[in-house]
């Protein structure tokens, strides 16, 4: 009988990728992320599954003459969700905002920023930033690789409240590609393998804002429970190859930031900035505040313009609470966001 796999033993790697169509090959040095959660990691193929529903068929049951099997025409994914270290984050953060500039040296900060703005990202012709990710599900040729991947969706959470793992900066998301392939052997020396718990962030680093303002009214010194960073790229397939092979990608992203507050005899005023929507101004949510740039820093700074995009009364348990939905807009063709980033790993941005 043959040995089961252990859905912790799985494994994945991402690496950049040079160009369209030319994802890194499976014995590549692949970027190990240890800290993805167990049973996360389900590839989506996209595949159509679908019948011809033609003529000279026979009584009532679908024919199996008339079956068809589309593989090629999607977009396949790859979830997750885990804990956010500081080694491989960058991978995520430029996967979602697609522009960065980095630095030369150590620490090599990295200035990351919203591609696309002021014409479409064109991936085919080597604008944004790619990559390919392997996974790895036990030995042999059971490996998968997803290639010219970006980041469809990714939400970043700072549960200040929370306790354990749980209060650490953890994320969620997917990666989306052009090609999902299964059955590759998996066997590159992958960097990053020693596991060492030093690269979590809201441990012993200390996060707020410097600016939290709406409507005129600053609330940075009001309780921050919970902040929620969404990135949202709704990739889409924009002109496909005769064999149906997505052959270049459209975006259209959204970015948005939920703060928690506690509803009081300040924060209420913020009921009636909804309706009358007003503006926010957010300057850095940072761990980062001097700033010094070094090893393990990270600031998300807003370059655009923000607003509320729904009713900010919620609840926390038994008590009336605030959330801040708020939407962030270029203005005048600025990046709507900017994330300062240090890890000291030169990822060749």
């Amino acid at each position: 009988m043959a040995v089961k796999i252990l859905s912790k033993q799985e494994k994945l790697g991402i690496l950049r990728q040079p160009t369209w169509g030319t994802p890194i090959a499976d014995n590549g040095a692949f970027r190990l992320c240890q800290w993805i959660n167990v049973g996360t990691l389900n590839p989506n193929p996209d595949v159509q599954v679908d019948q011809f529903n033609v003529t000279s068929q026979n009584g009532i049951h679908s024919e199996s003459e008339r079956f068809f099997v589309d593989y090629t025409s999607g977009l396949p994914t790859i979830p997750f969700s885990g804990t956010c270290e500081k080694a491989t984050m960058a991978m995520f953060l430029v996967g979602a905002f697609q522009g960065v500039g980095e630095a030369s040296s150590t620490p090599y900060l990295k200035t990351i920023v919203c591609g696309g703005l002021t014409s479409p990202i064109d991936f085919a012709a080597g604008s944004g930033f790619l990559h390919t990710l392997a996974l790895v599900q036990g030995d042999g040729d059971d490996g998968v690789i997803l290639s010219d991947a970006i980041i469809q969706n990714l939400n970043i959470t700072w549960d200040l409240n929370s306790r354990g793992v749980a209060r650490l900066v953890n994320m969620s998301g997917a990666w989306v590609g052009r090609l999902l392939e299964y059955e590759q052997t998996v066997n590159g020396d992958w960097a990053n393998a020693t596991i060492a718990q030093t690269g979590f962030f809201n441990n012993t680093d200390t996060w707020y804002f410097d600016t939290l303002t709406v409507g005129g009214v600053d609330y940075k010194a009001e309780c921050v429970r919970r902040v929620e960073l969404q990135i949202n790229n709704n990739v889409t397939s924009n002109c496909k190859t005769t064999g149906g092979k997505a052959n270049q990608y459209d975006t259209a992203p959204e970015y948005k930031m939920m703060i928690d507050l506690d509803y009081n005899a300040t924060t209420e005023k913020l009921l009636m900035d909804f309706p009358t929507g007003a503006t926010v101004s957010l300057m850095n949510w940072s761990n980062d505040h001097v700033p010094v740039r070094t090893d393990g820093m990270w600031t998300i700074e807003k370059g655009g313009t923000g607003y509320l995009m729904s009713p900010p009364k919620k609840y926390n348990g038994e008590f009336v609470g605030i959330t801040l939905d708020i939407g962030f807009k270029s203005t005048a063709a600025a990046t709507p966001l900017t994330v300062y980033y240090t890890d000291t790993v030169d990822y060749g941005y």
